[in-house]
Order: C-alpha cells, then structure tokens, then sequence
C-alpha cells in the first residue's frame, strides 16, 4: 500500500470515528434527554435501589422503569414505573438545570435489575444494579482517594482501570474531594465524564470533603459555608438515616450495611483545624455526629465495620495535623473495634500498622488499619510525622484500591493505575470479633538522601 492510499485510509478512519462520535453524543443536546445517571445507596441495599439524573429542561413527568435484567430486548414490555422527585437546580447565574430522584423498592435480595430514567418520550438507555443479598456473602468494592484535579485527563484512568481489575466490584467508595471548587458545574461535568457509564452500573458512594464545600467567592458566606454544595447533593441519593434534626448532615453523615459489613460515613471536616464551617453550624456537627456514631457502633450486627472519611487521623502529606479529629474518634473507633478507615485529603497514599491508641499492637490484638490514598493529579510531598505507624508510604502516584470481603476474611488491595502491586494485607475475624492482621508488604526500606 503506498503511503498516500494509507494516509487517506487512515484519515477516513478518523472521519468515521469522528462522526459516530458525533451521532452518539447529538442527544445529548436534547434538553429533555437524560443525563449525568448515578445509582446512589439505600440503607437497605438488599430490598431497595436509589437512582438520580438531570436534564437541561425541567421533564412534565420525569420516572424511572425497572424490569427483571434478562436477555429479552425489550425490558420495557415487563416493566414497571417509577415516579420521580425533582429539584431545579441552579449552575450559574439565571441558569437552572433540573434534577430527579427515583427509588426502586420491595425488591428481591441478590437479583439483577434493569432500568432506564426519563419523562416517558425521552428515556435513557437501559442499565443494571444488583441488589445485596441477605447473607454474608462474599464480594468486592472499590475505593478511590480524592480526585480534585485532572479530573477528566488522568482521574479517569483511575476508575477505569478499578473497574477493569474488579468488574464484579458492587460498588465504588469515594473519600471526598470529588472536584477542586463544589460550585463549579464544569468541574462536575469533567467528573462524570470520566466515569462514563460506571455512574450508571456502580453505585457511587461519596464523604464530603472540604473542597465539594466551596461556594463562589462573593456569595454569602462563601467563606464559611454550612455544608455541602448544592451541586453535590443535587447529584447523589444517599440514606436519610444520619443524626436527628441535623439538616446539614443530611445524606452527609449516613450508614448502610451490606452483605456482613457496617458502612459509616462520616463528615469530618468540622472536626478539622481551619474554620471551615460558620462557628455556629460546625458546633452542631461535631454534637450531634458523636453520639450517633456510638450508637452505630454499639449496635452493631455485622461482623465487620468500614469508615468512611475525608480527612486522616494521622498524617501523611502537608496538611495540618488534625489532633482533634484523633482526640474525638479514636476512643471510638477503638472502644468498638472499627475494622477499617478509608481516608483521603493528603494526596499521598499511605496504610498503618494494626493500631490502638494511636500505638502498634500485635497482629491478633483489637486494633484498626487506616489508609489515606489518592486518585487525581494533585500531589503531595510524604510528611513523616507518623511514619513510625505506617507500613506503607508512596507519594506522587495514582492509585486505587481493591477490597475483598468474604466471610471472616477482609482481603485489601492497592495498584497503582499502571496495575502495579503496591500494597496487601489481610484480616481474619475470630468468632468473638477480634481480627488477625496478616501483612503481606515489607515495610518501606529508607532511601538514602540525594546529592547535593
């Protein structure tokens, strides 16, 4: 073939993709097509399924339809309607988009559904979830540190490449930190097109994190403002289940137990050093999250319990130690034998030994493993100040986590985007709650300073 004839098969190819590209995306401008699906959780994964989009255009009817998942072509013929909430929400000034909220309930345990959302003209693809099943069965998730930056360019490798290592994950856990500026709804659209059609087949289960806060500067209290930004809530469904009479910690600080685990997400950012929030609303969080927490934990049916939070207990990059957050869960998490605490908010990946009292113990002694990972492009040099606690520590890499719960073993995993081996260990829990941790990454030799 000579050169000419390859360059104009070559550009051909690129036309045609092009061009399907195009078709693909054309609906897309339809102000009535939905977009931007995310599965949220229930606090009931095994009955019941949450599921939010939004249009340009406020839809006159918006609903969800729900089939069995079968290999029939048309769900649609044993499909039943949904109708859905919806909430306008405003992205820049004098321009509102609208949101919806549908739940799917009296579902079967450990069955597999279709679904599609729309207004009963303009209807999305369909798409799947599975529900938890009852029983402790085995299963894997995902969990991802802060994105932030580099959203669409390098965050995207990170949860496809999860998601290629563990397609049957059930759902993906993200520490916060989702984007850079909360408000910012070109932020956000980067964020869901990096995850593509994950949003709609993986339950996305979010921690707020300081940044998913921000407001733009100008409005008020931009500078202290009293929690999430509406951008955030308006894209996720999460359980209602957090402290009483608490509206700021609605769907902030939640609980859902899935298949022999606990799952506590908690808002920790009015527990951080810097003011964050207004005086006034960081002294009803830091009330009435407490005393909820205990509750959660005392009565706990599960064999394991996993947190869920923005920032760590022990640093690991060059934010501020946070003495408080220790001083105020630790007791806790200690008293009650918290399994595992997946954080973010250093830009670091670093993973502890078995700890207590912010001290090593012996591998079959109670204790808790934390780990502070990161997923975006935003690094952050390793701070040594808790190095004597950690088993692991690797800056400036791309990372993601892989965790394998089955039965009374909890399986932990962590790549970097390359696929790359980083870290693993395992805990093994005996019939009275107390886990073995068994460690399978040698401690970090040191590195010989550089030349000057």
């Amino acid at each position: 073939m000579s050169r000419s004839i390859s360059l104009r098969a070559t550009m051909l190819c690129v036309l045609m993709t092009v061009a399907a590209v195009q078709a693909w995306a054309a609906p897309e401008d339809d102000a009535l097509v939905p977009q931007r699906i995310f599965l949220g959780i229930t606090a009931d994964p095994a009955h019941s399924q949450t599921v939010t989009w939004r249009t340009a255009a406020p839809a006159a009817a918006p609903q969800a339809q729900l089939a069995p998942w079968t290999a029939d072509p048309s769900p649609d013929k044993a499909a039943n309607t949904i109708q859905a909430t919806a909430a306008a929400v405003e992205i820049a000034p004098g321009v509102q988009v609208t949101h919806y909220e549908a739940l799917f309930d009296a579902l079967e345990p450990g069955k597999g559904y279709a679904y599609r959302v729309g207004d009963g003209n303009a209807w999305s693809e369909w798409n799947y979830f599975r529900t938890a099943t009852t029983n402790p069965d085995p299963y894997k998730f995902i969990f991802l540190g802060d994105a932030q930056r580099g959203v669409k360019t390098v965050w995207s490798r990170a949860v496809r490449e999860a998601v290629l290592r563990a397609p049957d994950a059930r759902f993906i856990l993200h520490a916060g930190d989702l984007v850079d500026e909360g408000y910012d709804d070109a932020q956000w659209a980067e964020w869901c097109y990096a995850l593509g059609f994950l949003s709609a087949r993986y339950p996305n289960i979010t921690a707020v994190g300081n940044h998913d806060m921000n407001l733009p500067e100008g409005t008020p209290n931009y500078d202290k403002p009293a929690g999430v930004s509406p951008l955030w809530r308006a894209h996720f469904a999460y359980p209602k289940n957090g402290p009483a009479d608490t509206p700021v910690l609605e769907e902030e600080a939640y609980f859902f137990d899935y298949q022999g685990v606990r799952f506590i997400v908690l808002e920790t950012n009015a527990y951080a050093l810097w003011e964050l929030y207004d005086p006034e609303t960081r002294k009803l969080v830091q009330d009435k999250q407490i005393p909820w927490l205990e509750a959660l934990l005392k009565d706990n049916p599960n064999r394991w319990t996993v947190v869920l939070q923005h920032e760590p207990m022990y640093q690991s990059g060059k934010n501020p130690d946070n003495p408080l957050l220790r001083d105020t869960l630790l007791p806790l998490f200690d008293k009650y034998r918290v399994d595992l605490v997946l954080q973010g908010h250093d830009h670091t990946y670093a993973r502890s030994k078995k700890l207590a009292a912010g001290q090593e113990v012996a591998p079959a002694d109670p204790g808790t493993v934390y780990v502070v990972s990161v997923s975006g492009s935003r690094m952050y040099p390793a701070n040594p100040i808790y190095a004597n606690l950690m088993v692991k520590t690797q800056p400036n890499t791309q990372m993601y986590q892989i965790v394998d719960v089955n039965g009374d073993r909890l399986r932990y995993e962590a790549y970097t985007v390359t696929g790359m081996p980083v870290d693993s260990f395992e805990l093994r829990k005996d019939a009275n709650g107390v886990s073995t941790f068994v460690d399978e990454t040698a401690p970090a030799q040191p590195q010989p300073a550089p030349a000057k």
